[in-house]
């Protein structure tokens, strides 16, 4: 259950990131290519109330030597509100609505319920779920590459790492949306997700961030 908790929940460590591009990219030539990228990545993050968009997500899982791969559509609003509602595996869903997070898993018919801060160790993954992070603040950004299509930023967490390695975040040149996130976390497992269809600003209504729970499915709650 460890493993597949994790699963579900590795999603989420990199929900926020994914969110904090829209305003196009303009590098002056005497400034630090890194600090621009973040800087722009900052402020549309910080505009940003809501989205929806369709993911493809892949994880490694070293311990287990095989990869899982999953896909569906997600919706996320300000602060601390996400939905990963899964086509594959059917039925699969993580939530939180700004105050825990929930998992379901359809082949068990349970829902893993823990409090939201509980749900990460170290507080920089949930300072982003609520819409408090600050890149500059709690990450050590470079620019690890860039090609004609995109930059790529390597965030390297300061101090306590949250139980991650590294994230590193694909960034549109052309339109600056981060088009890819890849999350390496303290065990060497690489969680990839990539984004498509994006809409933000689509004015997403509490209501959906309701858990439903399925009908006969236990609660296993967590960290209470």
């Amino acid at each position: 259950m460890k493993t597949r908790l994790a699963f579900g929940l590795a999603i989420a460590a990199g929900s926020a990131v994914l969110a904090l591009s829209e305003t196009p990219l303009s590098i002056a030539a005497d400034s630090n290519p890194a600090d621009a990228v973040v800087d722009a990545l900052q402020k549309s993050y910080d505009a940003t109330s809501d989205f929806i968009a369709d993911f493809r997500q892949e994880t490694e899982v070293k311990t287990l030597n095989r990869t899982m791969k999953a896909g569906g559509k997600l919706t996320f609003k300000r602060p601390g509100k996400m939905l990963w509602r899964y086509d594959e595996p059917k039925n699969q869903f993580v939530l939180t609505d700004g105050k825990h997070l929930y998992f379901y898993q359809p082949d068990q018919n349970q829902v893993i319920k823990s409090p939201l801060k509980n749900a990460f160790r170290g507080d920089i993954p949930l300072s982003f779920l609520l819409g408090l992070g600050n890149l500059k603040k709690d990450f050590n950004a470079t620019l690890k590459s860039s090609d004609d299509s995109q930059n790529i930023l390597r965030l390297e967490p300061k101090g306590e790492a949250g139980g991650f390695g590294e994230i590193l975040v694909g960034v549109s040149k052309s339109s600056s949306d981060i088009v890819w996130v890849s999350v390496r976390d303290a065990a060497s497992n690489l969680t990839t997700l990539r984004f498509s269809a994006m809409r933000k600003g689509v004015g997403v209504n509490d209501s959906l961030f309701q858990v439903k729970v399925p009908n006969g499915a236990d609660i296993v709650e967590l960290g209470q």
